[in-house]
Order: structure tokens, then sequence, then C-alpha cells
């Protein structure tokens, strides 16, 4: 308040001036614009953040997930909703299927919400899907999110400018996240870790190709990148391996049926990554489409494990005739000796 104050009483001394009034006004209007920001208290809780909002007045705490797609509800919560006439039988909208962070297909029933309370903010219409699960997390997904405007979270703070809860934005920031493109160093804050990719390869920093896409990094013919969700409530991998390789293996067979991309050669092993149990994948796949002129294939070598409160998915893929005509594997355990951890700020 000090400094608007100062900026008002000095307009007076230049009344008769009306290009320094104008200026004067232009810097106050700038102070109002860089302060018009919402800033949203975060808790932290098993790894991963919450948020206080309200669901068609409903209060409740939901977890800010930027993996998933649509804000997610329980069974048992929408029952609350229901028995106390925040929703109604005309808000569900149809039926379908969803993926879970560990691999699960699951069936769901979307909904539309009313209204989404976030701090002062008000989203209208917010598609919602209902996992048949009585314990399953409130998600504060990507329907909601890119409603806000741009975001990004700092420590245990989420900074929402200019929010007006109306449309989807066209770009949205909700990790804090380094890239040095001289060093081809990456950091990401909110998900704790980092990648120092080989300065020998020109890498770029690209947007990534799925929603849970938190980096992604190309130079032919390599391309790397994490995914990150919200985890399960299992904390080692390797206690769920036979479920986790089975269900690999049905998602192929439902994503190969839907999209017509094909994994093949697909193996599985426990292994450690920096300390945490993890599983390694490694596959080859087959795609064809609107994107290439050919058909393209690829082999892929992934991470899989448990950090911070997230499934992340350390993964690079190489060209396959790269990979079938060039010894790969020294490069390949270079760039993933790059993968590290950092502090969550």
């Amino acid at each position: 308040m000090k400094r608007i104050t100062i900026i008002i009483l000095s307009c007076s001394s230049y009344l008769f001036n009306m290009k320094h009034v104008t200026a004067l006004f232009g810097a106050l209007f700038f102070l109002v614009k860089l302060n018009a920001q919402t800033v949203i208290p975060m808790v932290e809780y098993n790894g991963v953040f919450t948020i206080s909002c309200e669901i068609n007045g409903m209060k409740s705490r939901m977890v800010f997930d930027t993996g998933a797609s649509k804000v997610s509800l329980s069974n048992s919560f929408c029952e609350i909703l229901l028995d106390n006439g925040y929703i109604s039988q005309t808000d569900f909208v149809g039926q379908g299927k969803m993926i879970t962070a560990d691999g699960r297909i699951v069936d769901h029933a979307e909904l539309m919400l009313r209204t989404v309370k976030i701090g002062d903010i008000i989203l209208n219409n917010v598609p919602a899907v209902v996992v048949y699960s009585q314990d399953a997390p409130l998600l504060f997904g990507q329907s909601a999110i890119q409603m806000l405007g741009e975001v990004s979270i700092k420590g245990d703070k989420l900074y929402i400018k200019d929010g007006q809860g109306t449309t989807p934005a066209s770009s949205t920031n909700t990790y804090f996240e380094k890239w040095d493109a001289k060093h081809c160093s990456y950091s990401n804050f909110t998900y704790g870790f980092g990648w120092d990719l080989p300065q020998d390869f020109k890498w770029e920093k690209v947007d990534g190709q799925e929603k849970h896409s938190v980096f992604r990094a190309e130079e032919y013919p390599f391309v790397a990148f994490v995914n990150a969700r919200v985890a399960a409530k299992d904390k080692d991998l390797w206690t769920i391996f036979d479920q986790y390789t089975s269900m690999a293996e049905e998602l192929d067979k439902m994503i190969e049926k839907e999209t017509g991309l094909l994994v093949y050669e697909r193996t599985f092993e426990k292994c450690t990554l920096l300390g945490h149990h993890a599983i390694k994948t490694t596959f080859k796949e087959y795609f064809n489409d609107s994107r290439y002129e050919e058909p393209k294939e690829a082999y892929a070598e992934e991470y899989t494990m448990i950090m911070n409160g997230y499934l992340m998915t350390i993964a690079l893929k190489v060209s396959k005739d790269v990979y079938d005509a060039v010894d790969c594997s020294e490069a390949i355990s270079r760039i993933f000796k790059g993968f590290r951890l950092t502090v969550k700020h």
C-alpha cells in the first residue's frame, strides 16, 4: 500500500502535465497487475500436495494432480454429494474407462460439476469422473487446472496468475522447473528430480506429448522424457511386480486396438534406481499415424519407480533403424546416468 500511495500523491505535482500523469497511472496499473495473482496454500500429505476447495458448495480437500486428465471423485464422496443434494442424477453425462497411476484400467462415471471453487476463484461446468472405488483419492486434475489460467508451484504455495475461472489456458506451467540449455541440465523442484544430459548432444527441450509428461528433450536419434502421476498406496513396486506387468500387457492390447500402436518384444525386470526399487522395461514399438509420412519404429528403455508420492517413469527412446545399425548401449547408459534427485522446493 505504501508504494501505491506514493505514486498517487506524486500525481498532484504533475497535474497539468498529462503525459506524466498518464505515465504514472500506467505504472500504478502495472503494480496492481503485477500483484494480480491468487496464492493458495498447499498441504503435503504422504508425499503429495493437497488443496482446499468446494465442489458445488461442498467443502473438501483434493490432491493437486497435474497428471490426472480430469477432476476425479471417489464413489463414497459422490454418494455424500448425492445424499446431500450437491449433485443430482441429471449431472451425470456418461460412462467410460480410465487408466490409474499404477496401470489399472477401471470403470468410471462421467459428470459435469456446476462449480469448483478454489480460493476466490469459481470454475463453472468442470468435467469430472467418479471412480467406482470407495477409497479412491480425490484428484484436482487438468479439467480444472486448465481453467485456472497460468499457474505455478513453489514450495507449499500454488500461484494462480490472473485467475478468471472461465476458459482453459493455452499455456499452463504447473511445476517449478529450470532448464539450462547451455549445459543441457534440467531440474524440476516440484517432483524432486533432475536430468543432466550429455553435452556432446544438442538437446532441445520440447513440450511433452502426454498430459502427464513433465519433461521431454530431443536430439536425434534420442528422445528422453519423464512422466509423473500421483502414486497409488503401494510404496514398493516390487510388491506388485506381477500385477504391474500383466496390466502393462493388457494396456498394450487396448492401445493397439484403439490407436494402432504396436508394442512388441517387451521385457520386465526388477532393479534399483537411485536407491529406489524400480521396474525396468524394454520394448520396441511400431506406429503409423498422421504425424509421419511413413510408419516409424523405435526401441524404448524405461524405469518406473515411486518417488516423492508420484509414480515416475524415466524413459529413453531411440529410432529403431539407428538402434539396429549401431551399438547404442554405451550412449543409453551415459544418458540415464545423468538422472538425479533434487530437493523439492
